[in-house]
């Protein structure tokens, strides 16, 4: 996620970097309900988030899965865990 451009956009205060400590590590399952292209979509938009990400990614791609939860738990640990609950209750339902 860290690239060039991205650090331009760091240096002229147009986006944020989490320090370390501040991250709220989290091991989501790999779902398909979970996947990053189906939630990114959700979330890009939302400004405590965006703030986080490149202004314009390149066509086709996302950003990578481990650096978007970890981002989104610590920005929106709530919502995060009502996915999580979410897929989880999917997964196990009885059909």
């Amino acid at each position: 996620m860290l690239n060039k451009d991205f650090l331009k956009q760091v240096f002229s205060n147009q986006k944020a970097l989490l320090s370390l400590k501040d991250v709220k590590h989290i091991n989501v399952p790999v779902y398909d309900e979970l996947a990053v292209k189906h939630i990114y979509p959700l979330v890009e938009h939302d400004p405590a988030v965006e703030r986080y990400f490149p202004i314009k990614l390149p066509q086709g791609r996302l950003p990578d899965r481990e650096y978007f939860w970890n981002v989104l738990n610590t920005v929106n640990e709530p919502y995060v865990a009502q996915l999580d609950r979410h897929a989880h209750e999917l997964r196990h339902a009885a059909t």
